[in-house]
């Protein structure tokens, strides 16, 4: 999967200075920042174009709110979305109800911001690897081999970049 240092980072902020004060920061971390939408729709857009690994999104957009970006960008693919306002506690709540997968309030610090990106793509790694897991053992018990094998063989496709998934 992604590293750290590899991951890609998209930036969804109206604001020029704001945006461009995220991707400094993010790329000091050792993100690499892939795009950076100024409103919904491109957010929507560019998730599609780029399918970066984790989202940084404000909830205050023009066109597209960012409760409505996180519902569209959620129903094409599955990418931890990390909700940035500095409005009220209901816009924050919408957000997760949405599928943000946390909400950080404005305005926050360098290390509060890259803590957050860091902490959610392990727990979405994670997630990803427990349902490669599953489908492993899945396919293991199907074939008549024990299915205790998916753990180890999780962990070697792991290691070579590779994750399974059920398809139903």
């Amino acid at each position: 999967m992604t590293s750290t240092a590899t991951a890609r980072v998209m930036t969804v902020e109206d604001d020029p200075i704001v945006r461009a004060d995220l991707r400094l920061v993010l790329e000091d971390a050792g993100f690499g920042v892939c795009a950076g939408a100024r409103d919904g729709i491109e957010a929507v857009d560019l998730a599609r174009l780029h399918a970066p690994d984790v989202i940084v999104l404000d909830l205050g957009l023009p066109l597209l709110d960012g409760v409505e970006a996180t519902r569209r960008i959620l129903s094409e693919r599955d990418v931890p979305i990390i909700a940035l306002t500095g409005r009220s506690s209901s816009l924050a709540t919408e957000a997760i109800e949405a599928g943000a997968v946390t909400v950080l309030r404005k305005p926050f610090g360098e290390h509060e911001l890259v803590d957050t990106v860091t902490t959610a793509l392990a727990s979405h790694t994670q997630k990803l690897r427990n349902e490669s897991r599953t489908a492993l053992a899945t396919v293991l018990g199907l074939v008549g081999y024990p299915e205790t094998w998916a753990e180890d063989l999780e962990r070697r496709a792991y290691e070579s970049g590779r994750l399974w998934r059920q398809v139903s």
